[in-house]
């Protein structure tokens, strides 16, 4: 069970870079916040299904031992 738990620790060790210059900040804050946010899900989006998984395992483990 603690192996799930560091897996899943060094696997939520992510980074977010922001991209854009203010004027387009400005304009729009919105769209570009939905931009980043996008662009960070495209670049974890391995990162989030291995967690997931590993997630519904470190469940399962708890349910045996209940």
């Amino acid at each position: 069970m603690t192996d799930s738990v560091k897996k899943l620790d060094k696997i939520n060790n992510i980074e977010v870079s922001l991209e854009g210059d203010l004027k387009k900040i400005i304009d729009d804050p919105i769209k570009w916040a939905e931009e980043q946010s996008d662009k960070a899900l495209d670049d974890n989006i391995d990162r989030y299904l291995e967690a997931k998984e590993l997630g519904e395992e470190f469940w399962d483990e708890i349910e045996s031992i209940s």
